[in-house]
């Protein structure tokens, strides 16, 4: 009966699952400006489109192909003109530690161009411990 017992407790503790839950903290934040940072300096000073396109999680180019986030890119700069600045305007983090590990990120930025501004969102899940773009959503705001 005892060994019953014992083998009932370890499957029952081998069966749990234990996470930590992390939501909007600013080091998590920071981690995903990093990802976004590097976007945007490769859209105002990089050449290698290859370099952008590593930023992207794979799960993104099964919906968008990358000619189509090459066209993406360039309407925006054609409908508003190049990147002048960018400020995050708002930011959400669930960070999950444990047996269910997961991390996800969304930050919104405020981009001023040239001739109009934009309102950009990125989604980001962490992939094998490298933080990656799975959505990204330009928005044109017209001028009043």
């Amino acid at each position: 009966m005892k060994k019953i017992l014992l083998l009932f407790c370890l499957t029952l503790i081998v069966s749990c699952s234990f996470n930590q839950t992390f939501t909007n903290r600013e080091s998590d934040k920071d981690d995903a400006q990093k990802i976004t940072q590097k976007l945007y300096w490769e859209l105002l000073y990089g050449s290698n489109k290859d370099k952008i396109y590593e930023l992207f999680s794979d799960k993104f180019f099964e919906v968008t192909d990358k000619d189509k986030l090459d066209e993406l890119i360039l309407s925006a700069q054609q409908e508003s003109g190049v990147i002048k600045e960018y400020n995050l305007e708002h930011w959400e983090t669930l960070v999950v530690k444990g047996s269910n590990a997961s991390s996800q990120y969304l930050l919104t930025y405020d981009v001023v161009r040239e001739s109009g501004t934009t309102k950009e969102t990125f989604s980001m899940l962490k992939e094998d411990g490298i933080i990656k773009i799975v959505g990204y959503h330009i928005n044109h705001i017209l001028k009043k």
